[in-house]
């Protein structure tokens, strides 16, 4: 018995759709760089007479947004780069932190629900939670971020988050006999631009 056309019609669509829906490419994730000139993590130390305020250019770092809005990040600075305008107090904060023997400081942390906007310029705030390494421990750290796209191709990502120099076993610098604070405020801005 014969089908009628109406059947063979309906067949074929079907077919040639859920061919369609197998060809059509997932959604790629899209990948930015860190651009380290227009890029720095900053460090503040209180002491009970000043504050000490350090910053570094990141060396590298990468980000992937996949579609489903979940954001993968990862960056790495020298510690040995960090300058706080003083030699003196560089290489002191170089000892304290055994510098030779874990000469980085990195990042690697997801959020969600981050979208390329659909007009620009564009904020949103997510929290980043990752992990940080630190004198070779590592440690669970939360970031709240502020990401800005001024278009889908070019990000800023700024935030800032408080670690334990303790919780890292890192033995605080005295002056004047007196240590500094065991708080060590981080601050983050990153320049990314998409592209490999």
């Amino acid at each position: 018995m014969k089908r009628s056309s109406l059947a063979v019609l309906a067949t074929l669509f079907l077919s040639t759709s859920a061919l369609a829906q197998e060809a059509a490419p997932a959604a790629a994730p899209r990948m930015y760089s860190v651009k380290s000139a227009d890029s720095s993590l900053t460090y503040r130390l209180k002491h009970k007479l000043h504050v000490v305020e350090g910053t570094a250019r990141p060396t590298e770092g990468k980000a992937r947004l996949m579609p489903d809005g979940t954001l993968q990040v990862a960056v790495r600075a020298n510690v040995a780069d960090f300058d706080s305008g003083n030699s003196n107090r560089d290489a002191h904060m170089k000892e304290a932190t055994e510098e030779p023997k874990f000469p980085t400081i990195e990042f690697k942390g997801t959020a969600s629900g981050v979208k390329v906007p659909t007009t620009f310029p564009a904020e949103q705030t997510v929290a980043l939670k990752g992990q940080l390494t630190f004198h070779g421990v590592k440690q669970p750290v939360e970031v709240p971020l502020k990401v800005v796209f001024t278009s889908a191709k070019d990000v800023t990502a700024t935030g800032n988050f408080q670690i334990s120099l303790e919780d890292f076993k890192v033995e605080r610098p005295s002056l004047l006999m007196v240590k500094v604070d065991d708080a060590l405020d981080l601050e983050t801005k990153f320049q990314l631009q998409e592209g490999k």
